[in-house]
């Protein structure tokens, strides 16, 4: 792979141009990472807004009608339905694992196979999560499980 970066005063905004034969799914996931830098998801502490990049998230959850953002260190409160960030977050890693959890694909570190077919999904922060039934087929695909 080559890489080239041509900086000037004179160009007006940033562009990437990736030249490859076929967009393999390797160069789709680098367009997604490309386009990740931009993309931003706010929550609120209290009454401060944090603008969080999504690679520091570990899941969003909806719980009466509220949805949390979930990271390393932090519990963060957004206005954002799970569709909204489902929309937001579609060449992202984030994963539908239930109608009110959506999990950042790449912070799992186990999947364990539960009763009644649903996984059980441990993350890195040792926290542990269930992806239903009916999602589990579709993260073995993603997975290529």
């Amino acid at each position: 792979m080559k890489i080239t970066i041509d900086e000037s005063p004179h160009h007006l905004e940033t562009e990437v141009i990736i030249k490859c034969p076929i967009a393999h799914a390797d160069i789709q996931k680098l367009s997604a990472l490309i386009k990740s830098s931009e993309v931003k998801i706010f929550g609120i502490i209290g009454k401060a807004t944090h603008l969080v990049d999504p690679t520091h998230i570990l899941y969003f959850e909806s719980v009466d009608k509220k949805t949390f953002i979930y990271t390393k260190d932090q519990v963060l409160e957004t206005p954002l339905r799970l569709y909204e960030i489902e929309r937001k977050l579609t060449d992202h890693d984030f994963f539908r694992s239930s109608k009110s959890t959506i999990i950042n694909i790449s912070k799992i570190e186990k999947l364990t196979p539960k009763l009644n077919g649903k996984l059980e999904v441990l993350l890195e922060n040792n926290e542990k999560l269930v992806v239903s039934r009916q999602y589990v087929p579709i993260l073995k695909e993603i997975l290529g499980l």
